[in-house]
């Protein structure tokens, strides 16, 4: 067995209604004054004002912050941080999907380091050095698994490009996983964002940088997702759905954060920034397309994966049944009713800025070849490698 390190990251409480309890872990953790940031999604559904509640219950000083943005961009971040800075509060309360929580990272570690979180994503002039301001999340999504991780994905619109400041200090000191504060998830963001969890714990369980650790958790991610995923996107006020989706995705950012991700995520961040595809709707569209380029790289694990999603393989050769994965994957965005390809998505319904063409794919496949995680897929992906994979989902 090769060595490995495996990180643990936020403490968990988790329950139905656990957001409630938003005063009594302030109050323990020692916390006075609470800066609140979300965005207006969030707020208009009525989350904040059940947060507010909490903490004036507990009489707590707070301010709610709404400017967040999806795809959060380095001058808003910058801009959100320096609105924190003047706030005085000794903690950050993030709620929302990925996009909030990865923002509030970097606020957060803007508080204690100096200049624009330009200087600190991949390839920047600075690092993260010192611990960042305290920061709890309550994600609202069953998908991104941010509040377990120890990285903050920024948008650089000036080179139409995603990147990462990524550091332990990042990892959140608490998470409250309340299910029932997604039970008012429309059916399209539950699949999608439900699709970015399955796609986390996939990526995990077949990076070559996987341990036996993360490998047990992103198989149990990929069991409780296959089982629960029709269900909560079917049946959106299945409290049992919602709630094992809530603990998959959480389980799934622990697994990702220590085994690494690949060739979906290079090329989801990519058309991300290039086009602005949501970055739930990207990994549900091309995670199948990647698995069926990369399976040759590990039968048996793919073997695993189909099993997991309760495909029966009894009978099938290791090839066939690894294969079996895929079209595990095929059938449930089907089910699901989700965008099956790139010439799908409608700028109309701001699932893109603009289609996506075949005349963008030179400039896709040149940014995703610089992405960091590429190398954890379990087969060397080349040039040729994201030109088949984008014709094959265009």
């Amino acid at each position: 067995m090769k060595d490995f390190e495996f990180k643990m990251p936020a403490r968990v409480k988790f329950g139905e209604g656990i957001s409630k309890q938003i005063g009594q872990v302030l109050r323990d953790m020692g916390y006075k004054k609470v800066f609140i940031a979300t965005d207006k999604g969030i707020v208009a559904a009525g989350i904040i004002a059940q947060i507010e509640e909490g903490l004036k219950a507990g009489n707590f000083e707070y301010q709610v912050y709404d400017e967040l943005i999806p795809d959060p961009t380095i001058e808003v971040v910058d801009e959100a941080a320096e609105v924190l800075r003047k706030s005085g509060a000794d903690v950050v309360l993030a709620v929302g999907g990925g996009s909030p929580i990865d923002t509030a990272k970097a606020m957060c570690m803007l508080q204690t380091h100096e200049g624009s979180i330009r200087e600190y994503l991949f390839g920047g002039t600075k690092s993260v050095t010192n611990p960042i301001m305290p920061l709890i999340c309550i994600p609202t999504t069953a998908g991104t698994g941010s509040e377990m991780t120890a990285a903050s994905v920024i948008t650089n619109n000036q080179n139409k490009t995603k990147v990462s400041v990524t550091h332990e200090n990042l990892i959140p000191k608490y998470a409250l996983i309340d299910p029932m504060l997604q039970l008012g998830c429309p059916p399209f963001i539950t699949a999608t964002t439900g699709m970015d969890a399955l796609t986390h714990a996939i990526e995990s369980y077949i990076s070559n940088r996987a341990n036996p650790i993360s490998e047990a958790m992103s198989l149990q991610a990929i069991r409780m997702i296959g089982k629960n995923i029709r269900t909560a996107v079917g049946a959106g006020s299945a409290m049992e759905a919602r709630s094992n989706m809530a603990v998959a995705s959480t389980i799934a950012g622990v697994a990702f954060m220590n085994g690494g991700l690949g060739v979906v995520h290079g090329i989801g961040q990519t058309i991300g920034a290039i086009a602005h595809v949501p970055h739930g709707v990207a990994m549900t569209l091309l995670l199948p397309y990647c698995m069926e380029r990369s399976v040759v790289g590990n039968f048996e694990k793919f073997k695993d994966i189909a099993i997991a999603l309760g495909k029966n393989v009894e009978g099938l050769d290791l090839r066939d049944a690894a294969f079996a994965a895929v079209d595990a994957v095929f059938e449930m965005a089907e089910d699901l009713r989700v965008p099956m390809r790139l010439s799908e998505l409608d700028p109309a319904k701001r699932q893109c800025s603009e289609p996506i063409t075949e005349a963008m794919f030179d400039e896709i496949i040149e940014d995703v070849m610089n992405y960091r995680l590429l190398a954890d897929t379990p087969v060397k992906i080349t040039r040729d490698d994201v030109r088949a994979i984008l014709e094959a989902a265009l």
